[in-house]
């Protein structure tokens, strides 16, 4: 025998709704935030093979990413193709517990083609196409036995009240089911910010460029939570609280749009060495985001021959704007006897980062960004040596990213290496492959209340975090063809 306690709601503009993996609405909103700009690589396997320090060399179609002003050094019809390959190794620690997940995703990694056009003196030379700049590929699971606390209580004040319709607490939030529950989660993260751009380059002068890239944004991002807890010791087994099992799961599906615009220039000493600047203008993001969550408990028939089982269920949607931080980037590279060295650096102030047109909840988020974040100086360095005898180039690079938090630890830093062949069939088909690896470590806020301690009479705060140890590879195959 079954009884069915079926509640479908729809809510509008409701800021709880969206509460993922119950961390604190500012915490939640303020990654959703970070996502869009914070980690971003770059495309194009050359590039990416030399650490990303693009900047100054900027010589093929990826410079309407790295360096607009690079286009100019162009003189010949470019199409350019790319293909992306992202794997995820997630080891977490949660209660004691050690476990591994692992996941990935292919797509397009760029398309475009570079037009120079014929002039007197000079150069001119302009390009379009789609970069992949942000791959958002993520994946967790934990477990562990918990001896003290429960999501319940959080359900309650995270999700509309979900706990009550489960029949897990009172219309007051109040739970009996508080600790030795066994505990089980994942959280999945797929989806991109690509840029369709529109770039030119034109020398100025001899030897020395400036150019202009407009980025029409489009992407999207999908994340799915799940979450169990199981009574598998049968601590709860007295009617009514006879619980047995709860399943919770979120789902986030967001599209995203937007657009920036970046300024370069580039000076080229005697081919041998360049030093270049970008100013990227704040993008300017939409999100538009529908978000689900489904709510599944299960209990102990008195006369145990069967259970009694809830379920719970609403969505919502919410759209809201983002504007990220200015982003001032130099760079040099010297090339002598087939060894080009480049470095690069990228500078934002993470405390620009802002909240638009958006509830007022959110909005009152932009106090806690400029609180809790500070300004950081990325820096990358790459290295490539062409073969003397072979059309062969090897490459290498690194980069660091430093975490936006303020007192941050250094284990929370993103440190790439990064690595890759190119390969040149007669002064026409390039051929170009990297391995980029990422490794950090981060944290996963699973939930995050405060209850009552009647024995302290005071309010204890209850925060159950994930520690994450990431390691993220790319491979990526970029072909060329000029003529």
């Amino acid at each position: 025998m079954k009884k069915n306690n079926y509640t479908n709601r729809f809510v509008i503009g409701s800021i709880l709704l969206l509460m993922v993996i119950s961390s604190g609405m500012n915490a939640q909103f303020l990654e959703d935030a970070l996502r869009l700009d914070y980690g971003m690589l770059g495309s194009n396997a050359r590039a990416l093979s030399m650490g990303s320090a693009f900047l100054a060399v900027s010589d093929d179609f990826s410079a309407s990413f790295y360096n607009p002003a690079g286009l100019a050094q162009i003189r010949k019809y470019e199409i350019a193709a790319g293909i992306r390959n992202t794997s995820v190794r997630n080891e977490t620690l949660y209660l004691g517990t050690i476990t591994d997940a692992r996941g990935s995703s292919t797509n397009l990694d760029n398309l475009g083609i570079v037009i120079p056009i014929p002039t007197i003196q000079g150069s001119l030379t302009f390009a379009i196409g789609y970069n992949r700049v942000n791959d958002f590929t993520q994946i967790s699971m934990f477990e562990g036995f918990n001896e003290n606390d429960s999501i319940i209580p959080d359900l309650f004040l995270s999700r509309h009240e979900m706990s009550y319709y489960l029949w897990l607490s009172d219309s007051t939030g109040v739970t009996p089911f508080m600790g030795d529950l066994y505990q089980q989660g994942s959280q999945e993260e797929f989806g991109s910010v690509d840029n369709w751009s529109i770039s030119g380059g034109i020398e100025v002068v001899p030897d020395f460029f400036l150019g202009a890239t407009l980025n029409l944004i489009s992407g999207n991002y999908r994340h799915t939570f799940t979450f169990e807890e199981e009574d598998i010791y049968n601590t709860y087994d007295t009617f009514p609280n006879d619980f047995e099992y709860l399943f919770v799961e979120d789902n986030i599906d967001a599209r995203i749009s937007g657009f920036n615009a970046l300024f370069g220039g580039l000076y080229n000493l005697n081919n041998t060495f360049k030093i270049g600047a970008t100013i990227r203008t704040p993008t300017r993001y939409s999100i538009e985001e529908e978000y689900s969550t489904y709510g599944l408990s299960e209990f102990t028939t008195p006369d145990d021959d069967g259970y009694n089982w809830y379920e719970d269920e609403f969505n919502a949607n919410i759209d809201y704007d983002v504007s990220t931080p200015w982003k001032f980037s130099a760079g040099a590279a010297a090339s002598i006897a087939g060894v080009t060295l480049s470095a690069a650096a990228d500078y934002r102030d993470w405390t620009q980062l802002e909240f638009r047109n958006a509830p007022s909840s959110i909005l009152a988020i932009n106090r806690t960004i400029r609180e809790v974040l500070e300004p950081t100086t990325d820096l990358r360095f790459g290295a490539e040596f062409t073969l003397p005898t072979f059309p062969i180039s090897i490459r290498g690079g690194y980069i660091h990213q430093p975490s936006p938090y303020k007192n941050a630890p250094s284990e929370l830093n993103r440190q790439y290496i990064t690595g890759g062949l190119g390969i040149k069939i007669q002064d026409a088909i390039y051929l170009d492959f990297a391995i980029v690896r990422g490794l950090w470590e981060s944290d996963l806020f699973i939930y995050d209340y405060e209850v009552w301690n009647v024995n302290q009479g005071a309010w204890q705060a209850v925060t159950r975090v994930v520690n994450e140890d990431i390691v993220k590879n790319s491979i990526i195959f970029s072909f060329r063809y000029r003529f």
